[in-house]
């Protein structure tokens, strides 16, 4: 009975899209918002602990390598992948060398955002060939591709109050 009450009505599916649509613009700023504090905690925390934070980027890199490696061996990744995923990692870990004075415009950390790329690029093919759900492939690029350039990226931030040394 309620459906007959609606049949005849042109505005309810605008009206819905209408509401859908700013549900969706509040759910994102909401989203955004969210993120962006949940990252500046984690800032502040690299900052307050920079050789605690130092030695957490260097077991996250160290357990990402073995996860290429892992994937590499057990699940067929490609060859390419493990190549690029190792690559960032070693870069990564001269980067590391650096923490908590990291530098921008070093050709290792330059390396380190073009080997992200790269790494993303070879992701991208490797998920093309194969049909795998949202959350693996999300799992995939938050754990291998993202984790080590956004935890260096995160503390470049600890180097702020470092005191100058001599060299």
């Amino acid at each position: 009975r309620i459906q007959i009450l609606f049949e005849g009505s042109t505005y309810m599916g605008a009206i819905f899209v209408t509401i859908e649509w700013l549900t969706f613009v509040i759910q994102a700023t909401f989203a955004t918002v969210c993120i962006a504090s949940g990252l500046f905690y984690i800032t502040e925390i690299i900052e307050e602990y920079s050789s605690i934070s130092r030695q957490v980027f260097k077991w996250s890199n160290v357990v990402v390598c073995i996860a290429y490696v892992l994937l590499f061996v057990f699940e067929g990744a490609g060859f390419i992948n493990l190549v690029s995923g190792v690559a960032m990692c070693a870069v990564g870990y001269i980067v590391l060398k650096q923490f908590p004075v990291i530098e921008m415009l070093s050709p290792s950390f330059i390396s380190l955002i073009v080997l992200m790329i790269l790494n993303h690029i070879t992701a991208f093919f490797f998920f093309r060939d194969r049909y795998m759900s949202f959350s693996q492939i999300m799992s995939y690029f938050t754990l291998l591709v993202w984790l080590v350039p956004l935890e260096l990226i995160l503390g470049l931030v600890a180097g702020e109050n470092v005191l100058p040394t001599r060299q």
